[in-house]
């Protein structure tokens, strides 16, 4: 089994955590605004005996209505990230019928964390509609809830203690709501550093596996150096000085084209060097392109193999350039491997490649036509040629469908176009 990621379990974790807060805000803000109904003349009475409390509180028709209306405004919290301006509009409402401002703070802070640069003029506003709903409750009739359940007393309500506790409880719950913000903001920013971190590190990272990778490069770049560009080029002279000793019949045609195909292939190896030593994307000094794939076929057959070839290529300038060089390297790697392994056997090739169609190779050969392995004349292979033009038709897009049938092997290659960039 595999380890769950920490960052999807701290997201779940928070999911969770905002839920349940979201509904004990809702219960308990729904219930305290139930309560400050009284606090609206003509929602509630007050039955009194000589000033002092004497009976029950009892809810108006009008109290009962807004009840209602401040439980379904409380509703509105459980969206406060997403819309945080329709709890602050409740809120706000809340706040003039005169229940509480405490729906318009909480949806303040949500919209200062989803608008931060409108900090101001938010806290503006919410500032002065809590000052002036305590301000109404201190002047004027409204506000009688707190005193009745905290002295059963009607006389308090304009009592000075009382008017002064209003002021008090509103600039405390508005403190509370900044340093809310500020304590959000402080997260926020804290989050956004880590993240910023994380991206670092993780450019970091790629930085030193593409630091190890141009280090592997250039061994390889060495290694190919040292150990192949030596015995091409003593090949390449021998080869030389054979046509220039051998007749002008078969022998020497041979010859030359052992020459020919040896100079090609130092500079192939000179080509891909310089790749390894400039990086995966950097063009090499002798870049493969399809307009070479006639070329590629003529040599082989001056050197005596009898290929049957049907090339057409359409707008090769307008070809991308890992386009053009895999067209080019999967028709020189199936060649290749025809001739290894049936170097008697006749070849058919297909090539062609249009901007609408995409490219499409097909190399077909007799199987069991080759030399048999470790015969003299035969050459020796590692098993990489197929697999290396699957990866590159992979790597582009492409297919390639490679292997024996009804007693020919064939190499059937598809690619998508690439424009140049």
């Amino acid at each position: 089994m595999s380890a769950s990621n920490p960052s999807s379990a701290r997201s779940r974790g928070r999911a969770v955590t905002y839920t349940a807060g979201s509904i004990a805000l809702l219960i308990v803000g729904a219930v305290l605004d139930i309560c400050a109904v009284a606090n609206v003349p003509g929602a509630a009475t007050y039955p009194t005996v000589d000033g002092a409390a004497g009976g029950t509180l009892r809810i108006t028709p009008v109290g009962v209505g807004i009840a209602l209306f401040a439980i379904a405004a409380w509703f509105t919290v459980l969206w406060r990230r997403r819309h945080p301006l329709v709890v602050v509009i409740a809120g706000g409402v809340l706040a003039v019928v005169g229940t509480s401002y405490l729906l318009l703070l909480i949806g303040a802070v949500a919209l200062i964390r989803q608008k931060p640069t409108k900090v101001v003029p938010i806290g503006a506003v919410v500032g002065g509609s809590v000052l002036l709903f305590a301000l109404r409750e201190a002047l004027t009739p409204w506000g009688g809830a707190l005193p009745w359940f905290l002295t059963t007393s009607i006389g308090a309500v304009d009592s000075v203690e009382w008017n002064v506790a209003v002021i008090v409880c509103a600039l405390v719950s508005l403190g509370i709501a900044a340093g809310s913000v500020a304590l959000t903001r402080t997260r926020d920013r804290a989050e956004r550093s880590e993240q910023r971190a994380a991206v670092q590190t993780q450019r970091a990272d790629v930085l030193a596996e593409q630091t190890v990778r141009q280090a592997e490069r250039e061994r390889i770049a060495r290694d190919m150096h040292d150990a192949l560009a030596h015995r091409l080029s003593v090949v390449s002279l021998h080869a030389g000085a054979l046509e220039a000793a051998a007749d002008e019949g078969v022998t020497g045609q041979m010859a030359r084209t052992v020459r020919e195909q040896t100079h090609a292939a130092l500079q192939d190896m000179r080509g891909l060097i310089g790749e390894l030593r400039s990086g995966a994307d950097a063009e090499s000094s002798a870049p493969a392109t399809m307009r070479a794939v006639g070329a590629l076929v003529a040599g082989l057959r001056g050197a005596g193999h009898a290929i049957t070839s049907l090339i057409l290529i359409e707008s090769p300038e307008r070809a991308g350039a890992l386009f053009d060089g895999a067209v080019f390297r999967i028709v020189q790697e199936s060649l290749t491997n025809a001739v290894k392994h049936a170097p008697r056997a006749p070849i058919d090739l297909i090539v062609q490649v249009a901007p609408e169609s995409g490219a499409r190779i097909r190399v077909v050969n007799p199987v069991g036509a080759g030399v048999p392995a470790g015969a003299p004349g035969s050459i020796p292979g590692g098993g990489n040629g197929v697999l290396g033009i699957r990866e590159r038709a992979t790597a582009l897009g492409g297919q390639a469908w490679i292997g024996a049938y009804e007693g020919s092997f064939i190499v059937d290659v598809t690619l998508p176009w690439q424009e140049r960039g």
